[in-house]
């Protein structure tokens, strides 16, 4: 197998590592300063980000663009981000598509937690658009039961976290089990998976320390 298919593979399996979804349970209202200890992480959590100067050095890895929008703005003690995950020059049709919520923990700790959607290709491109989600409300989403990730802000400023070990389940590739990295700067992100099966023994995952998103210049 080629290279580049074999890039092209691994960040489809990270794509479509499936954990089994529960029902949506709504948080408890949080005051305005929960609101306001969760920045500057959503501002940074926020815009177009693209790994193609990585892919030009490492064949490990597919050309990929991540974009992310905040929604629903004004909830109580939570916000939303909307993302999609693209191979580039095919924005049009995302391979991944999740929705954030994020929340205001002790210690300064947020909590983010991925949630799927109905029909996620009826709205590609909510990105750039995000009336398109104006049919889809918080109680249609599933949350990826077990894959919470607390996010925890380091010396050098930036947030890092990742999923409990042996929590998150999938079903995919042979593995029982995933690991779900994050790393967030002000202009990169950096997203890393590793999946095991029941013996604990690595079954796929994202190439080296993981795919390297940085911050495209604003446009329009």
């Amino acid at each position: 197998m080629g290279t580049a298919m074999a890039a092209l593979l691994m960040l489809l399996c990270s794509a479509l590592a499936w954990a089994v979804p529960t029902p949506f349970v709504a948080l408890p209202g949080a005051s305005t300063a929960s609101l306001v200890n969760m920045e500057p992480l959503l501002s940074w959590f926020r815009g177009e980000f693209s790994n193609a100067e990585q892919a030009g050095y490492d064949p490990r890895f597919a050309n990929a663009t991540l974009r992310l929008t905040e929604i629903w703005p004004g909830g109580a003690g939570v916000r939303w981000v909307y993302a999609e995950q693209s191979l580039a020059g095919r924005p049009e049709r995302p391979f991944r598509q999740r929705i954030y919520r994020f929340s205001a923990g002790p210690q300064g700790r947020i909590l983010m937690s991925e949630l799927t959607m109905p029909r996620a290709s009826d709205f590609a491109g909510a990105w750039r658009d995000p009336a398109l989600l104006a049919g889809l409300t918080p109680s249609q989403l599933s949350l990826r039961g077990g894959c919470d990730i607390w996010l925890h802000r380091q010396p050098s400023g930036d947030y890092q976290g990742r999923s409990d070990i042996g929590l998150c389940p999938t079903d995919f590739g042979g593995a029982a089990t995933l690991v779900q990295y994050v790393w967030i700067g002000k202009d990169r992100i950096r997203l890393l998976d590793r999946a095991y099966d029941e013996e604990g023994h690595p079954r796929w995952g994202s190439p080296g320390e993981g795919y390297l998103y940085l911050r495209l210049p604003a446009t329009g």
